[in-house]
């Protein structure tokens, strides 16, 4: 099964987050703690989680379990509005 266009958004939206994260808590860790990282280890090390994030979301996305997102917990549906009738 393919991703559509929306949830192909949302799975790179997502490992984009994560891999984000991942570089400024190790900077943040790096700096409070005597662990010592040079920048490429950092870019490296948290390429990691985000390629996790990448496998989540897309797995997330084909399997019959939350919604067509890449949430493993599905979304509450939106009620349809009505207009108002006069």
């Amino acid at each position: 099964m393919k991703l559509d266009l929306h949830q192909l958004k949302d799975v790179a939206e997502r490992a984009l987050s994560t891999y984000v994260q991942s570089v400024v808590g190790l900077i943040a860790a790096s700096g409070m703690t005597d662990l010592s990282l040079s920048t490429m280890k950092l870019i490296a090390i948290s390429a990691a989680p985000a390629a996790l994030s990448i496998l989540k979301g897309y797995l997330s996305s084909i399997l019959p379990i939350g919604d067509s997102s890449a949430s493993v917990i599905g979304a509450k549906p939106t009620p349809a509005v009505m207009p108002d009738e006069e």
